[in-house]
């Protein structure tokens, strides 16, 4: 009783040490991003370390691990130790998705991890490369119903690849998901004409329309976006269900103390106001979202429960 009484003492007086001192500028901060340099979630990601860095004279580093569809990063900022000094940059993708699309998947994303602040909410869009004269959604369309099973797409992330199954159960095509590690490979796979399509989200693909190596066919949220305000939607251009939009948060390591969580958020909250994160979120056509804790703990849990329906009827379709 007396060891058990001294434990827990202990750990109540490391604890509000920890809070009391968080941050301590000497330390930096490590934003682990589960996809690589140069996707859209490490340009977002280092431009939130650059403004916590100039605004509250902290140390905010970005640490790429990418692999797995996410899963290395997520497992990495699982396991390191709840002291504030570690998030990681989730999403859709790695926070929801994977849990379907996954075996055995070493993180649970509800219990292992607590929510900080929404840093994005993003449509994507539909790519077609130089191995292609797509001009539209119709000429992908036409094409993979004449040759099912052989025009080829890009797949790095659950969401990207779910984009792209959602399109094709809707539409009614069979495509070939030819995967990669991260999503900078596959669109290199593109502009390179390995393969066909790919669904990323616009700042990828940006600095490959001007010369024409990638061409927008179509962006997947209900409305248009201002990266690509000429390319029309999905359901302009007759999928008339089909809505996609992508969300990502910053959240820390379980058992992080609460109160070096609430630091963390106004910390992530004052960077999301900077110049740095506004530009990058306007060149992506994406915004923020001022969800609170509880808001984000239940949009994953809405989301982990409308995707799961989603994915077994289309397993079901499928058959």
């Amino acid at each position: 009783m007396i060891r058990t009484l001294l434990a827990i003492t202990l750990w109540a007086v490391s604890t509000l040490a920890c809070a009391q001192a968080f941050p301590d500028k000497s330390k930096p901060i490590r934003i682990v991003v589960p996809f690589g340099a140069g996707s859209g979630a490490d340009v977002l990601a280092r431009a939130y370390a650059r403004a916590i860095g100039e605004s509250g004279g902290l140390n905010a580093i970005v640490d790429n691990k990418p692999g797995a569809e996410g899963v290395i990063g997520l497992e990495l900022a699982k396991n390191a130790a709840p002291d504030g000094y570690t998030v990681v940059f989730s999403n859709l993708s790695t926070h929801v998705l994977n849990v379907y699309q996954q075996e055995k998947l070493p993180y649970d994303p509800v219990v292992d991890f607590t929510p900080l602040v929404v840093v994005e909410s993003v449509a994507l869009v539909l790519n077609a490369g130089p191995s292609t004269k797509f001009r539209s959604l119709g000429d992908a369309l036409e094409a993979a119903r004449a040759n099912p099973g052989k025009l080829t797409y890009g797949s790095s992330t659950a969401s990207t690849r779910l984009a792209m199954e959602l399109l094709e159960h809707q539409a009614n095509v069979k495509l070939l998901a030819v995967p990669y590690k991260t999503q900078s490979q596959a669109t290199t796979a593109l502009v390179a004409g390995e393969i066909d399509l790919l669904m990323t989200d616009a700042v990828t693909a940006l600095p490959f329309y001007k010369g024409g190596q990638a061409r927008p066919l179509a962006v997947t949220s209900r409305s248009r976006i201002s990266a690509v305000r000429d390319t029309p939607t999905l359901r302009e251009q007759g999928i008339k269900e089909y809505e996609f939009a992508a969300w990502a948060a910053m959240f820390a390591p379980a058992r992080t103390p609460p109160d070096v969580v609430e630091k963390l958020r106004a910390i992530f909250r004052e960077a999301g106001q900077s110049r740095y994160v506004t530009e990058v979120l306007t060149a992506k056509a994406s915004q923020t979202d001022p969800l609170n804790a509880a808001e984000l703990n239940a949009l994953i849990r809405t989301d982990l429960d409308r995707w799961g329906k989603l994915l077994r009827e289309m397993k079901k379709t499928a058959r």
